[in-house]
């Protein structure tokens, strides 16, 4: 699933702007996909949640996915 596929979903849902507990669940759900999310912790900066996620149990990965504070679109994960 692409990443604009993903957030276009959720666009009806969203009536006002995303706090750090709604952006770290919208991190969740993407990456939830295929992997398995074990914590995940936000940053706003500039008006971008930057959420850095942790993944896996024993083999364990951190991503970061940055969601807009307005729109709640990701914008992209490394």
């Amino acid at each position: 699933m692409r990443v604009t596929e993903f957030t276009e979903h959720y666009d009806d849902k969203l009536e006002e702007k995303v706090d750090s507990s709604k952006a770290q669940e919208l991190a969740r759900r993407f990456l939830g996909q295929y992997h398995s999310v074990i914590d995940t912790k936000a940053v706003l900066e500039d008006g971008v949640w930057i959420v850095t996620v942790y993944l896996g149990f024993s083999n364990t990965q951190t991503k970061q996915v940055k969601i807009d504070v307005d729109s709640g679109r990701i914008l992209g994960y490394t």
